[in-house]
């Protein structure tokens, strides 16, 4: 009789545990975005914000394919973040291909203009949760590790 009384208690603990160190469903582009943007040592250069209009032609994406976006970009270096969630998974797969474009695309254009850059293009991270995406291209790369492990 005394299992059958630790049963459920032994079953609230376990789920209790499994939920921890969960990475949640999906970016949050304001909230997220304020939390990396503040991490310090992640970004070298001052990041401005980009409106949702611009920063869809800059990307190729389809603006009308985007509910909610923080973007910031420097006009001094490589850095960018862009937060984008969207109306679909399938519309947030596409994203992250033209994202890797657009980290090509930058790779030529600073090859000869600003070389010391090309090692945070290289490090880019582009990740995928559900229906959101997370672009970063920063100077220091592990506090975005930090933030990605939750």
């Amino acid at each position: 009789m005394k299992k059958a009384r630790f049963a459920p208690l032994f079953l609230a603990l376990i789920f209790t545990l499994s939920a921890c160190g969960e990475k949640p469903a999906s970016f949050s582009p304001a909230t997220d975005s304020s939390i990396l943007l503040e991490a310090e040592g992640a970004f070298s250069a001052p990041l401005t914000p980009i409106d949702r209009s611009t920063a869809c032609a800059l990307y190729g994406i389809d603006e009308n394919t985007v509910t909610d976006c923080a973007v910031y970009g420097s006009t001094t270096s490589a850095e960018e973040l862009a937060i984008l969630a969207f109306s679909s998974n399938e519309e947030a797969k596409t994203a992250q291909t033209l994202l890797q474009y657009r980290i090509e695309d930058r790779t030529d254009e600073l090859r000869d203009y600003l070389p010391d850059e090309l090692p945070k293009l290289e490090k880019a991270i582009i990740e995928l949760r559900e229906s959101s995406i997370l672009f970063v291209i920063a100077a220091d790369y592990g506090p975005v590790e930090d933030f990605l492990k939750g």
